[in-house]
């Protein structure tokens, strides 16, 4: 079996510079780099993580917790993440929560059983019970991405997301609607009540009295959103527009509009949060409030190696973000 020693000697370097390179603990030349890399693949070396992880009382392991894996937003977020990774020396591990604290907490026990070097959270819940049993159980430098959880000291990158419920609310105002219903999002979650919050503001600067009716549950669930939009539509007096709260509950919208023969936007104007890599080939392509969210992810997994190495108590700053409204076709202006 070939050592660490046999790469020093096959690169013609001292073994400190073959263990600077596999660990990036230290500067190297590109030109150094690559003559180890290319020793390492010639002999067929392979440096014993679990070895690694003993001595320095870490892996090179970085975990990664969020919601669901197959929402477009979190893939993105994944993606930016393991690149940065690979890019620093290290692995990311990827579980989804499947938006369950239990499955969260869980997921965080066994994170400390490998040693991470670190955590990117999207939480599951943003309260301050929540936030006690996490605060048992992160002991490493992490960062909270997309969402704050009260009671944790942790840094927060997110979007600004009372300033994504005020743009697309207002945009839906201006061309005329007045009856804008609103799939929620989950009990707990402040993702969902700020965009809320920023619903009501514009309600409230243009003085239209608010009917909470239009309040139809959404769960940030796609199943759930075309559930309660089925029968939202199905009502004596519908709304003229329909803003979901996130991506996923935006594709139940309109798969419940589709459903129900309706036609977007003739029938119902439909705005949601979060854009979609496909969406220029949707039917009707659809008008979004975005996020950065490949910026949002850069920005946490960068904080997050910095923190590592030295392992500093967090000081516990929010990046917030600004949203973008991008109009596609949607949403038309009231008539009548």
């Amino acid at each position: 079996m070939s050592t660490i020693k046999d790469v020093a000697k096959r690169a013609g370097v001292a073994i400190a510079t073959v263990s600077a390179v596999i660990n990036r603990s230290a500067p190297v030349s590109e030109e150094t780099i690559q003559r180890v890399d290319q020793a390492i693949a010639e002999i067929g070396y392979t440096p014993h993580g679990a070895a690694q992880s003993l001595r320095s009382g870490q892996s090179k392991l970085i975990g990664l917790l969020i919601p669901d894996i197959v929402n477009p937003h979190f893939a993105t977020v994944a993606s930016v993440v393991g690149t940065a990774c690979l890019k620093a020396g290290y692995m990311a591990a990827v579980y989804s929560t499947s938006e369950d604290f239990d499955r969260e907490t869980q997921i965080l026990k066994m994170m400390r059983w490998q040693r991470v070097a670190g955590l990117i959270i999207i939480p599951t819940r943003s309260d301050h019970a929540h936030g006690v049993r996490l605060l048992s159980q992160i002991r490493v430098p992490t960062i909270l991405l997309d969402c704050h959880v009260d009671g944790l000291p942790h840094d927060v990158v997110k979007l600004d997301n009372v300033a994504a419920g005020r743009l697309a609310t207002e945009y839906l105002v201006k061309l005329g609607h007045r009856r804008i219903a609103l799939t929620t999002g989950r009990d707990g979650v402040a993702t969902g009540s700020d965009r809320l919050a920023g619903y009501l503001e514009i309600h409230r600067k243009y003085a239209i009295t608010v009917d909470r009716s239009l309040f139809v549950s959404g769960q940030f669930s796609l199943k759930e959103a075309y559930r309660s939009t089925t029968a939202l539509m199905k009502r004596a007096k519908p709304p003229t527009a329909i803003f979901a709260l996130s991506n996923m509950m935006m594709l139940g919208v309109l798969t419940a509009l589709h459903d129900l023969g309706l036609s977007v936007p003739r029938d119902v104007s439909v705005i949601g949060i979060d854009d979609f890599a496909f969406a220029e080939i949707m039917n009707p392509p659809p008008t979004v409030v975005a996020a950065p969210v490949a910026e949002m992810a850069a920005t946490a997994i960068d904080r997050l190696l910095l923190q590592i190495p030295t392992k500093a108590p967090p000081a516990g700053t929010t990046q917030l973000y600004q949203p973008s409204l991008i109009i596609r076709k949607s949403c038309a202006a009231r008539t009548g």
